[in-house]
């Protein structure tokens, strides 16, 4: 008897929940299904990555804004936890309306879904290396930064958001490119 839920380690999905995201018609989520709303997700998606990785620069923008005491400890906190929680709504969000074809494995798709997936996952690479390009030019010729640090540029919201970018590439292109999904 064959396995009712196989689990795709690799990909981190399981059968049953690819085939109810790909066969989902809920109306709950069909205002996510239109372009103009996904590339709005998008936008809200990259911005809020950019947020994140302003929080290595925190040390200096807390100059700017005047922080001190205990009102730089609640705002800092409610800050990165709004902004954590809405990037992980966000990605949630962009997967379902993406019907998470891009973390699909091949089996499940059919030839268009892993025609869509596959050249998502060349504009996401090469995306990927102008972000990398792009992060080295901020660590060479940005300000310092330093891994886990209270006193200086703090890098691991940089090191946040990176990982960040790098897991919704992929469906961040599908929303932007297809017409209909």
């Amino acid at each position: 008897m064959s396995n009712k839920n196989k689990i795709y380690w690799l990909e981190g999905v399981t059968e049953k929940g690819v085939k109810s995201l790909l066969n989902d018609e809920n109306s709950r989520f069909s205002w996510l299904r239109r372009q103009r709303n996904r590339r709005v997700l998008v936008l809200f998606m990259a911005m809020g990555i950019i947020v994140t990785a302003m929080g290595s620069y925190y040390s200096g923008l807390k100059e700017e804004l005047r922080l001190d005491g205990s009102a730089e400890i609640v705002w800092l906190t409610v800050a990165v936890l709004f902004l954590l929680f809405a990037v992980l709504v966000g990605y949630s969000l962009l997967r379902i309306a993406v019907r998470g074809i891009a973390d699909a494995p091949t089996e499940l798709l059919d030839e268009r879904q892993v025609r869509v997936r596959d050249t998502s996952y060349r504009y996401a690479y090469l995306i990927s290396g102008y972000l990398l390009i792009t992060l080295l030019l901020l660590y060479i010729f940005g300000p310092e930064i330093s891994l886990f640090s209270d006193t200086a540029n703090d890098g691991s919201y940089l090191l946040i958001a990176t990982l960040f970018a790098y897991a919704s590439l992929p469906s961040m292109v599908i929303a932007w490119r297809e017409r209909d999904i």
